[in-house]
């Protein structure tokens, strides 16, 4: 005899395999992998950014700074300009009077009968030109010149005779002398 049975069964279901364990510990350090780079990766990019703002912020100082060096330069120049000016004054102020002096000794040592045609004055060297009746007129005023304690080294570098006169006039004697003289500082 054949039986029937009409009533529904149960089914029994079937149990699902169970994952292998390398499997699961692979999926679970990939999970563990992915979120530690994404976290590295994010404080990468947070020290990035961190890093460009100071380097902007740097750059800006640097350019302020670099103004400021400029100006600072300028007026070190200035200082240094206004210093030599101010050395200049001093020193014009202390030789004002040395050519007024000079002038004043060289006339009152000039004996009667010399004269005077040229004067240069370089520094600390005087240069003389002039003429007189006599030479030895020339020579009383190179004397005169040595015992001044305005001037040193009076040298007469020159004295020529020159006869000076014209048409129907009669002709004079005359010698023409150059000097050469240091002036005493000290």
């Amino acid at each position: 005899m054949i039986r029937i049975n009409l009533l529904p069964t149960k089914k029994k279901k079937k149990k699902p395999k169970p994952i292998p364990g390398y499997i699961a510990a692979v999926v679970i350090i990939t999970v563990i992998l992915v979120i530690i780079l994404v976290f590295v990766g994010y404080q990468k990019q947070s020290t990035l950014n961190n890093l460009r703002i100071r380097k902007q912020t740097n750059e800006e100082k640097l350019k302020d700074l670099r103004a400021k060096l400029k100006k600072l330069r300028n007026y070190e120049k200035l200082v240094v300009d206004v210093e030599k000016k101010k050395k200049i004054i001093i020193d014009l102020r202390k030789n004002q009077a040395l050519p007024v002096k000079i002038l004043d000794e060289l006339s009152r040592e000039l004996p009667n009968g010399v004269w005077l045609s040229q004067l240069s004055y370089n520094g600390s060297n005087i240069n003389l030109m002039g003429s007189a009746f006599t030479n030895s007129d020339v020579v009383k005023y190179v004397n005169n010149l040595k015992r001044s304690k305005l001037f040193k080294s009076v040298f007469l570098a020159e004295s020529k005779f020159k006869p000076v006169g014209g048409k129907g006039r009669k002709s004079i004697a005359v010698y023409n002398f150059k000097i050469t003289m240091t002036i005493n500082k000290g």
